[in-house]
């Protein structure tokens, strides 16, 4: 069962794709993942207490890089 993201997850960059993925590509997101997977990318801190909708604990977004939801 997946878990939505939160304080607990961390969101870091990959070059595997775990085959029990669920592969989501960045403009599949809403806009407020989108913007948290932006912040991250830019150097931010994976932490996220608002809980961006749409991603969920084993998923890897396809964005500049490929980035894993732990």
């Amino acid at each position: 069962m997946s878990r939505t993201v939160d304080a607990d997850y961390d969101v870091n960059r990959t070059d595997t794709v775990p085959e029990s993925a669920r592969v989501r590509h960045f403009d599949e997101l809403d806009d407020s993942a989108q913007e948290y997977l932006v912040h991250v990318e830019e150097g931010g801190s994976p932490r996220n207490p608002t809980n961006p909708s749409g991603l969920n604990e084993g998923d890897v977004v396809v964005f500049t890089d490929y980035y894993h939801v732990q």
